[in-house]
C-alpha cells in the first residue's frame, strides 16, 4: 500500500472515531489532530456506523442496524486550487449479496463519460495488487478477484484516482465540471453499480437517463479545498479543520444511493427547520430572495411526502443552485440541483415564468427522495418506476399546497408534454435508450404520470394512496422493480391490472 494513501485514510478513520464518541461537532483543529488516537480496529472501521446517526431523523435510525451487507466507501478527496481537478483515495468493504460467486467487482467512472477524465492507480484487493482493467470507453473498472466472492463473503478494494474536470459544457447537462464559479461533481468517484439477474449493471449510460443505478452504501468523506469555497455535500459535516489556506471536511453520509459535491465562493446560505430536518438553501446573493422562495417550497414539500408516504429519513437536505443546461433540476441523496436560470424572476423557461419552474422543479426533485433514493429501481431499464412516479406525486403536492386548481394546473403539464409526440401510445415502460427524440420526456414524464392517475382510478384513490404508502415502506433502502409494483398493487386493489398495465406500461 503506498504510504501517502495510508496516511490519508487513517487520517480519515480517525476523524470518523472521534465522531463516533462525541455529541457535538469539535473545534476547529489543525490537521495534524486527525491522527492524533489510534487508529481504529478493522472491525470498528467498517461495522461502527455510529458516525452516521446524527444524519438520520431518530424514527429512521434503525437503518442503520437493518443493512449488515451494504457497501462502505471511505474516500479522501483532494480538490486543486483553481478547482478544475481533484485526486482521491478510497476504500471500499463490498459484500457479495447475490446467490451466485462474483469473479470480479465493476466500478462506473462517470467522469469518462461526462467530459472529464478519470484515472485508477494502486489498486489491491484484500492487500494484495491489482491490475486495473479498462472497459467500454474507459466508462467501467472491471476489478478481478484472485479468487470468487462467495455469496455473504466480503472484500476491501483500495485505489488511488485522479480526475480532471470539464471547465465548459461538455453534453453532461452541466452536472459534472466547474462552471461559472461552481463545482458540481457528479460521480466524481468511481461507483459499484447495482448486480441483479441481469449481470452488473455496468457501461455507458443512456443518453436520456439518469447517470446511477446502485445499492444503498454509506459514505465518509474528507474533501480538502481551498479554505474560500463553501463545501455542500450528500450527508451532515462531522468534522472541519484548517491549515493556512485550506479546509478539510469530512461528510458522512448513509444510507444513500451514492454521494454528491459542490463547491463555490459564491453560493450564500439560508436555512429553516422542517421537523427534525434541517433545509439549507444555497444560490447566489442576488438571488437571495429566489433562494428564500426555493426554501420555503422544499420545506413544504418535505413536509407534503413524508405525511404521505413516511418520513423524510435525514436530519439535513440541501437545495443548490447551479449551473445547468438541458435540464431543469437533478436528484441526489439529501440535496438536490436546480438550474440557476429558474432563479432569475425575469426569465422564462418551458415557455413558463421562472418563478413557476423553480417550484414545480423543486417539488420534482424533492419527492425523488423518496421515490430514487429511500426506493431504488433501475433508472436506465424501468426509468418509470422513479420518474413517471414522482411526476405523479408532484401533483399531490400541488394538491396538498393549493387545493384541486394546484393540481389540475401541475396536471395540464403532463398533457403538454405527451403532446410533443402527439399522444402517442408509447409505452411508458420502455428502457431510457429505446426511446428516440423527444420521446422519452413526452412518454416518461407525460404520459407516464396519466398512467399513474389511471392505475389510481382503477384502484380507488384510498387504496391506492394506502398502496404507495406500503410500496414504499416495503422497499425501503432496497431495490424496486415493475414486478413488485404491479403485484402491490393487486393485493390493495384485490383486481387484476394486468391489462390496465398492458394498454399503458409493457412493451408490445
Amino acid at each position: 500500500m503506498a504510504p501517502r494513501r495510508t496516511y490519508a485514510l487513517l487520517a480519515l478513520l480517525a476523524i470518523a472515531s472521534l465522531a463516533c464518541n462525541r455529541q457535538a461537532a469539535p473545534t476547529a483543529a489543525p490537521f495534524a489532530t486527525a491522527t492524533a488516537t489510534a487508529p481504529p480496529t478493522p472491525t470498528s472501521i467498517w461495522d461502527d456506523r455510529a458516525v452516521f446517526r446524527a444524519g438520520l431523523i431518530p424514527e429512521e435510525q434503525k437503518a442503520l442496524s437493518q443493512l449488515p451487507g451494504a457497501s462502505v466507501y471511505h474516500l479522501d478527496v483532494q480538490i486543486a486550487d483553481d478547482l478544475a481537478s481533484l485526486t482521491g483515495q478510497q476504500r471500499v468493504r463490498y459484500t457479495n449479496q447475490e446467490q451466485q460467486a462474483l469473479d470480479a467487482v465493476y466500478f462506473q467512472l462517470f467522469a469518462n463519460m461526462w467530459g472529464g477524465e478519470c484515472s485508477v492507480s494502486a489498486l489491491q484487493v484484500d492487500g494484495q495488487d491489482v491490475q486495473p482493467l479498462y472497459e467500454d470507453g474507459r466508462s467501467t473498472l472491471r476489478v478481478p478477484l484472485s479468487a470468487p466472492l462467495q455469496p455473504g463473503q466480503r472484500a476491501e478494494i483500495e485505489m488511488d484516482f485522479q480526475v480532471e474536470v470539464p471547465t465548459e459544457l461538455a453534453g453532461n447537462y452541466g452536472l459534472f465540471g466547474y462552471l461559472d464559479g461552481i463545482l458540481v461533481l457528479d460521480g466524481f468517484y468511481p461507483a459499484i453499480p447495482a448486480y441483479d439477474a441481469q449481470g452488473w449493471h455496468a457501461g455507458r449510460v443512456p443518453p436520456s437517463a439518469d447517470t446511477t443505478f446502485q445499492d444503498a452504501s454509506f459514505y465518509l468523506v474528507r474533501v480538502t479545498a481551498p479554505a474560500s469555497v463553501t463545501l455542500i455535500a450528500s450527508g451532515i459535516q462531522v468534522e472541519r479543520t484548517w491549515e493556512g489556506d485550506l479546509q478539510a471536511v469530512t461528510f458522512a453520509a448513509g444510507p444513500a444511493r451514492d454521494f454528491y459535491l459542490a463547491a463555490s465562493e459564491r453560493l450564500v446560505r439560508s436555512s429553516e427547520t422542517a421537523g427534525a430536518t434541517t433545509v439549507n438553501s444555497y444560490a447566489f446573493e442576488e438571488r437571495s430572495e429566489a433562494s428564500r422562495s426555493a426554501l420555503r417550497t422544499a420545506m413544504r414539500a418535505i413536509q407534503s411526502f413524508s405525511a404521505r408516504f413516511g418520513a423524510y429519513p435525514y436530519s439535513e437536505f440541501d437545495v443548490v443552485s447551479t449551473p445547468m443546461q438541458g435540464a431543469l433540476g437533478i436528484e441526489y441523496p439529501g440535496i438536490v440541483g436546480i438550474n440557476y436560470t429558474a432563479y432569475d424572476p425575469t426569465a422564462t423557461l418551458s415557455g413558463l415564468p421562472a418563478p413557476v419552474i423553480l417550484e414545480s422543479t423543486l417539488a420534482h426533485e424533492v419527492a425523488h427522495q423518496w421515490f430514487y433514493n429511500v426506493v431504488g429501481n433501475d433508472q436506465h431499464n424501468q426509468p418509470w418506476l422513479d420518474e413517471a412516479v414522482v411526476q405523479y406525486v408532484t401533483g399531490l403536492y400541488f394538491l396538498d399546497a393549493y387545493g384541486p386548481q394546484g393540481l389540475e394546473g401541475f396536471r395540464d403539464s403532463w398533457l403538454v408534454r405527451w403532446e410533443r409526440v402527439g399522444r402517442a401510445a408509447i409505452p411508458v415502460g420502455l428502457p431510457a435508450g429505446d426511446y428516440q427524440g423527444k420521446e422519452y420526456g413526452a412518454i416518461v414524464y407525460g404520459r407516464g404520470p396519466l398512467f399513474i392517475e389511471a392505475l389510481a382510478q382503477k384502484m380507488g384513490q384510498a387504496a391506492f394512496d394506502a398502496f404507495l404508502r406500503e410500496y414504499y415502506q416495503a422497499h425501503q433502502w432496497g431495490i424496486a422493480t415493475a414486478a413488485s409494483f404491479q403485484q402491490l398493487a393487486q393485493e390493495h386493489c384485490g383486481c387484476d391490472l394486468q391489462p390496465l398495465f398492458d394498454e399503458w406500461v409493457n412493451p408490445r
